[in-house]
């Protein structure tokens, strides 16, 4: 299993969350030594500081006047000073960061007695508790009551993590929509470019987006409408040459059955003049536009049946296995070229009897395969016969043609979103089969 994703768009984000993450790690560390730890080591000073001075207060002001000192310590402090005659059990504050430093500080100025304690104010539910100091003094020690915001500033390191998680996720999911408004045009051509690739026009793509992608669907286009030029200009080509030597082969074949030439002569001259109208026939074939031709709903295996009669009659040995009967939407003329193209090849360059196997793989997915008992084609030559022009070696079969067949059919498959192969067939032989997904042959 790979835990790296493939996408762009997911490797980005993966990018993205790992650099806020580390971005925040680090935040936090400086926070925490070079914002927070001052400002607690400030706050602790000025803590032992006060006590420092009421401590202080407490020694030189004669007691008759100490009730008015600590009345008004409360009223403008919020502080409060008292004995206890009996001990009573108070809970000792936890070891927060600041109480920590204050801690400290307290027991470096007033020694291992002084304490810092918390009671709840269970009258009040919602206030928080208060913070109790004890203090030595000359006769004994006393009670200093602080507001707890007065003593120690609170602990922000979690509501600084907190606010950067939401800021990271802000920051990663306008990254992520910016890096989706990236990809969607290199989904548009990456769509466009698999249309091209199975011989299809695709539209031309949008031409927007940042300069990078814009720049290459500027050069998309342009390829795109260089290989149409070139595709119309090698069909004109084809389709004039092609069209341009049956007048002459018409006059051939009127000159030969006017020749006073002995039966045998005159029947390899005809059997040539058929060669060259079958690779006139091939050209037509191979320069014709296979995707202008309207989808037509076909029984197949009657379709199949047809085709295979018609080479019965021409005298090819042809069995076929069809199951049972369905209908498929398909281009006719072309699939019949598709058929007997595959046909033709077996015939030549197999030269025994065939066999039409026509299977079903789902309500309009099925494939079609014609078998041989041949020599068979190697794989590493399976590639290269499927090329336009390229022929098994002639002089081991005897056969002759343009090497258009199989590209034929290749292109017909391609434009109906199927494939083409050439398999080894089990007791030797080839097949050589098309194969038609669902749902994509009325496209």
């Amino acid at each position: 299993m790979r835990l790296i994703p493939q996408s762009l768009l997911a490797r980005t984000a993966l990018v993205l969350l790992f650099a806020l993450i580390a971005s925040q790690v680090v935040s936090i560390v400086l926070f925490r030594y070079y914002s927070r730890e001052p400002r607690v080591q400030l706050a602790a000073i000025g803590f032992v500081g006060q006590l420092k001075t009421i401590r202080a207060a407490l020694e030189i002001i004669p007691p008759e006047q100490q009730r008015e000192f600590l009345q008004r310590l409360r009223e403008e402090r919020g502080m409060r000073v008292f004995r206890l005659r009996d001990e009573e059990p108070m809970e000792i504050a936890p070891d927060m960061p600041a109480l920590r430093a204050a801690r400290e500080r307290l027991r470096e100025e007033f020694g291992s007695e002084s304490e810092i304690f918390v009671r709840t104010r269970p009258q009040k539910f919602d206030a928080p508790p208060l913070l109790i100091t004890r203090l030595p003094v000359r006769d004994g020690a006393v009670y200093v009551v602080f507001p707890r915001g007065r003593v120690v500033e609170q602990d922000y390191t979690w509501a600084w993590v907190g606010w950067g998680v939401f800021g990271g996720v802000i920051a990663l999911a306008s990254a992520v929509f910016l890096m989706w408004r990236v990809n969607r045009p290199l989904k548009a051509l990456q769509g466009a470019a698999q249309e091209l690739g199975r011989g299809h026009s695709p539209p031309a793509v949008t031409e927007n987006g940042p300069t990078e992608v814009r720049a290459v669907a500027v050069a998309f286009n342009q390829m795109r409408r260089d290989l149409e030029r070139v595709d119309r200009e090698r069909a004109t080509f084809l389709a004039g040459v092609s069209h341009d030597l049956r007048t002459p082969l018409s006059r051939l074949r009127l000159g030969v059955e006017m020749l006073p030439a002995d039966p045998a002569t005159r029947q390899d001259i005809e059997r040539d003049i058929a060669d060259i109208s079958g690779i006139v026939d091939q050209f037509m074939d191979f320069a014709r536009d296979e995707g202008v031709e309207a989808v037509e709903l076909t029984d197949l295996n009657r379709f199949v049946e047809a085709i295979a009669e018609r080479a019965q009659r021409a005298g090819t040995d042809i069995s076929l296995e069809l199951g049972a009967s369905f209908v498929a939407p398909i281009r006719r003329q072309a699939f019949k070229r598709l058929l007997n193209n595959l046909i033709d090849n077996a015939v030549k360059h197999a030269q025994t009897a065939l066999t039409i196997r026509l299977q079903l793989h789902g309500p309009s997915a099925f494939s079609l395969s014609v078998l041989d008992r041949g020599s068979g084609v190697s794989p590493e030559q399976v590639d290269r016969l499927k090329q336009p022009f390229i022929r098994l070696d002639s002089s081991r079969t005897g056969a002759s043609g343009a090497g258009l067949g199989l590209a034929i059919v290749e292109r017909i498959a391609k434009i109906h979103h199927g494939t083409f192969e050439l398999l080894p067939r089990e007791g030797g032989g080839t097949e050589a089969r098309v194969t038609f997904r669902e749902s994509r042959l009325n496209s």
